[in-house]
């Protein structure tokens, strides 16, 4: 039974491997001319479903057409590690999209408190790692639940603070359940559709709780009043905890352990990433939250972390991607800098033992996926 749960579990993660970006393919030829040009960004535009106003289709074209020579620019080099690819943010400038697809946030204390601590007591960090495995992947351990699509609301902090806690209740209780973002979202008061803090957020989990997303109004890409019902079961963490800023070692200890919302900062290959291991250029301005699940060795021998990200199943490795491991304290895109997770006292996030199930959930475009086989939650 428990070698089934495992296979199950590989299955999902590699189906999810398998679902590369939806991106749409072309050559040289298509962007041999502005007539070839067009006819791509009509394939593209027929490819996705974008706005029907056609006031600004001229400057999105634009637009497109930039990132379309970037793309095939980028993929022609040598010795590179990962693939570009028109996907649905293809006709999208950087400022335009990070206004709606972004929205990490840390405040200046927790930024000072960190920098000191780190100055002050510098972990050894040959010490971190205790004994870990060398490679290890959530997917394949039941803690993690569907990619799920955040739409044009800067809201990754809720998604990343969900995920992180929907694997710690499922490596503590053995029971993988979907939470409502939208909950998060609009009652936790730590932060909005232009950006926010999951620390704060996770924080909001354990004094208030949150409950299943089949309990809550379903996710819209808009901050609500909120709508909590009392009698509604809710899974609660007893507290928030930080990862030691900027050590990919501690980050590796914590995520042997569980999955850890990180914050990373999104650039324009990051954006229109594809496949492969993501390896830059990128800087550590953190702007993104994604969820660090995982992290492994391709047969090349690169290190790199797996991350969920909340963009759609469409993107990238079926909405997951691969970024280079073991390139310096800040990690690659700064994704060591920050790291939260909530935790319960008195129970062993992860033996590496644990394998229960795995729920495959669609991704759909409400982005709400349900548990139905899960009709109570207990506080863990």
């Amino acid at each position: 039974m428990e070698m089934m749960k495992a296979l199950v579990g590989l299955l999902v993660v590699l189906v999810a491997t398998m679902a590369m970006a939806q991106d749409v393919p072309f050559s040289d030829k298509d962007l041999e001319s502005e007539d070839s040009m067009w006819s791509l960004y009509e394939r593209w535009r027929s490819a996705y479903t974008v706005s029907l106003d056609l006031a600004d289709k001229g400057k999105k074209f634009e637009t497109f057409k930039k990132n379309a020579r970037y793309i095939n620019d980028f993929n022609k080099k040598e010795n590179t590690t990962y693939e570009l690819g028109l996907n649905k943010f293809a006709d999208m400038t950087m400022e335009e999209f990070t206004s709606m697809y972004t929205g990490f946030k840390v405040d200046a204390a927790t930024i000072a408190a960190a920098e000191a601590a780190a100055a002050l007591a510098p972990e050894p960090e040959e010490e971190l790692l205790d004994v870990v495995p060398a490679s290890w992947d959530w997917r394949q351990h039941g803690a993690v639940t569907a990619v799920r699509n955040q739409r044009p609301c800067g809201c990754c902090w809720a998604f990343t603070t969900v995920g992180a806690v929907e694997g710690a209740h499922a490596i503590a209780t053995g029971q993988l359940l979907t939470l409502s973002e939208q909950q998060v979202l609009d009652c936790s008061g730590a932060g909005d559709c232009i950006g926010g803090y999951p620390d704060r957020a996770i924080d909001f989990v354990a004094k208030q709780g949150i409950t299943q997303a089949v309990n809550y109004p379903a996710y819209l890409g808009i901050q609500q009043t909120c709508r909590t019902n009392p009698n509604n079961p809710v899974v609660k963490v007893d507290g928030v905890g930080t990862v030691p800023y900027s050590s990919e070692a501690a980050l590796k200890n914590r995520v042997s352990k569980q999955p850890v919302s990180v914050g990373v900062s999104a650039s324009e290959s990051y954006v229109l990433y594809k496949g492969g291991v993501y390896a830059g250029p990128c800087n550590t301005s953190l702007n993104h939250a994604v969820l660090a699940v995982g992290y492994g060795t391709t047969a090349e021998g690169v290190d790199y972390w797996i991350v969920k990200n909340s963009w759609g199943a469409s993107w990238g490795e079926g909405g997951y991607m691969r970024m280079k491991r073991g390139v310096g304290k800040e990690g690659l895109c700064g994704i060591a800098m920050f790291g939260s997770y909530p935790f319960k006292r008195g129970v062993s996030v992860s033996t590496h033992t644990h394998s229960s199930s795995f729920q495959e959930e669609a991704d759909t475009s409400t982005s709400t996926s349900r548990d139905d086989d899960a009709t109570t939650v207990a506080s863990i």
